[in-house]
């Protein structure tokens, strides 16, 4: 699956209400860069976990299963990692991490 089949899974996620109310380029890809590309982008000295947020498929990609548990499982917002880490309450599970110095997602953006 390429980079497009990542927005795709991104946008089915939440719905086809949301997918057309939200632009990926606009909307999610900012907040995926500056929230989350410093430790799952493209820098494999960087990266953490061995996932990278930028990639749907591959062995790091965001699609893969790592302990029967997928960053991103396409149309399954509740099967899918990235989601229960973004809008976790508690500290210690939520992305991204306090010590990595970037703020909590917001409302809107979690929207």
């Amino acid at each position: 699956m390429n980079f497009r089949g990542l927005v795709a899974g991104l946008m089915l996620l939440g719905g086809v209400a949301w997918a057309q109310e939200i632009s990926f380029s606009r909307d999610v890809f900012p907040i995926l860069a500056d929230r989350c590309f410093a430790c799952h982008g493209p820098d494999a000295g960087d990266r953490k976990a061995k996932l990278r947020l930028d990639r749907a498929d591959g062995p790091e990609g965001a699609y893969r299963e790592r302990k029967e548990v997928a960053a991103i499982k396409p149309g399954d917002l509740a099967a899918s990692e990235l989601w229960a880490r973004v809008s976790a309450t508690d500290e210690e599970e939520r992305m991204p991490p306090a010590d990595a110095h970037q703020k909590p997602l917001t409302e809107r953006e979690l929207d």
